[in-house]
């Protein structure tokens, strides 16, 4: 009995422990929390009944380098000097969460799911342990003919969890532990297991659901089903991942924060993908907060929120000093209700377009984007083509532009932006060039450079 109580006084006597949980490309309004019609993510359904679930989270860009680096960072691209794929974290002065945990004692680990986020992005600063190696599959893998011109150089979410558990083995026990790991599931091309069958089908109502919401390229809605298995598949093997965190008695010690880098286009506003545009379906993300033993269970946070906010919030409630100097604000104000919004307006960047284009981006005009969401307000700037201002409330799917009907609402928030920019030097980033290395990496994901 005495043991048992020495246990139960360590576990409450070590500082929590921190998982940070990276979903990349998954959209919001695709998982089950967020009112999606089909049932994707039965196990994020009921994990969200003990979480706390952010209704209005935005990511500061639709890219996965560079808001993974604004995630660690606490700063938006501008600042960080990362607006495209393969660019590097350069000449950093200010230590990333990671670092700031590693330096608190804890032990750090990371297991990425792509090349994208490899060591040579210096994102892995802080971590002790970092498993950016070893993509190839172990088990036969199948996908749609579609996906055929997509290398699958990705880590399948099985694989990710394994890796995962394998470094929880090894951990100290009565040291606490940040560990960080990345999805890369629902990003094209959609891989499963040969052995997997997907339960969600392509029949005519799933069809009927795409067209009423503007999903416009039916060519594709096959592919959009595949997405759909693919959150399906992920949110598997997140419920095996947190079955081995409740057998190992460490969900109640531990902080849990589950997010997306980005979204993805899915035909709407005629794009699939991602990367080149800040419509809602690109920069909506996911994000929910297990608190240890389920604090604040079943909450919605209303209020609009950013990606810079994550970092914040953790060293906060670990009652952490922020060496950071965060751009972000921590989100326990608005859990516990001190607070109804943490900022007026919510920015926005999009990856520059180069100016020869690939397959990629032979539709898209280059140059630089960016915007700001105020409210039910939105406004997208853009230096080669025309500006657009949505009413997000009575136009969610951002298909009216009322730049013209409404000049006091767009001159007040193009003012608001152009500020915004100033601030963090928009306009001063300049082009990094990619190593060869990098490049072949990319171009194994199916990116162009």
């Amino acid at each position: 009995m005495a043991g048992l109580l020495c246990a139960g006084w360590w576990m409450f006597k070590q500082k929590p422990s921190v998982i940070l949980i990276s979903l990349d490309t998954v959209r919001a309004d695709h998982l089950s929390p967020y009112g999606y019609p089909r049932l994707t993510t039965p196990f994020l359904a009921r994990l969200a009944k003990e979480s706390v679930v952010f209704q209005n989270a935005y990511s500061p860009i639709s890219v996965t380098v560079p808001s993974h680096a604004s995630l660690f960072t606490s700063h938006y691209p501008s600042e960080t000097k990362l607006v495209n794929n393969g660019w590097r974290l350069e000449n950093w002065k200010l230590p990333l969460l990671a670092e700031v945990l590693e330096q608190q004692g804890y032990q750090t680990g990371a297991v990425v799911a792509s090349p994208i986020l490899g060591k040579p992005h210096n994102l892995n600063l802080g971590f002790e342990y970092y498993q950016d190696q070893e993509f190839e599959h172990k088990a036969p893998v199948v996908r749609n003919e579609k996906d055929l011109k997509f290398p699958s150089n990705k880590r399948l979410a099985q694989e990710v969890v394994d890796f995962g558990i394998e470094w929880l083995n090894k951990l100290k026990p009565q040291q606490p532990f940040f560990l960080f790991l990345h999805f890369y599931d629902a990003h094209r091309p959609y891989v499963f297991p040969k052995e997997w069958n997907q339960p969600l089908p392509y029949d005519d109502e799933f069809q009927k659901y795409l067209t009423a919401n503007f999903y416009l390229d039916p060519q594709d809605f096959d592919l959009v089903n595949d997405y759909d298995n693919s959150l399906y598949y992920l949110d598997q093997n997140l419920e095996r991942f947190f079955s081995y965190l409740k057998e190992k008695s460490l969900l109640d010690n531990t902080i849990i924060v589950i997010v997306a880098d980005h979204g993805e286009g899915l035909g709407q506003h005629k794009f699939y993908q991602h990367w080149f545009s800040i419509y809602e379906e690109e920069m909506k993300a996911p994000l929910l907060i297990r608190f240890p033993r389920a604090e604040h269970a079943g909450a919605k946070v209303a209020a609009q929120v950013s990606l810079i906010d994550v970092a914040p919030t953790v060293l906060d409630f670990l009652k952490l000093k922020d060496p950071m100097q965060s751009r972000g604000a921590s989100l326990l104000p608005l859990i516990r209700g001190d607070k109804q919004e943490l900022r007026s307006c919510n920015f926005l960047e999009r990856s520059w377009l180069p100016e020869e284009k690939g397959d990629l981006e032979r539709n898209l005009v280059s140059g630089k984007k960016a915007g700001a969401v105020c409210g039910e307000w939105k406004l997208i700037w853009s230096d080669r083509e025309p500006m657009e201002l949505y009413n997000l409330k009575s136009d969610p799917l951002e298909l009216k532009n009322l730049t013209e009907a409404e000049p006091k609402k767009y001159a007040e928030m193009d003012f608001t932006l152009a500020e915004h920019l100033k601030e963090i030097h928009f306009q001063e980033v300049t082009i990094q060039s990619v190593p060869d290395k990098v490049q072949k990496a990319l171009k194994s994901l199916g990116y162009t450079q």
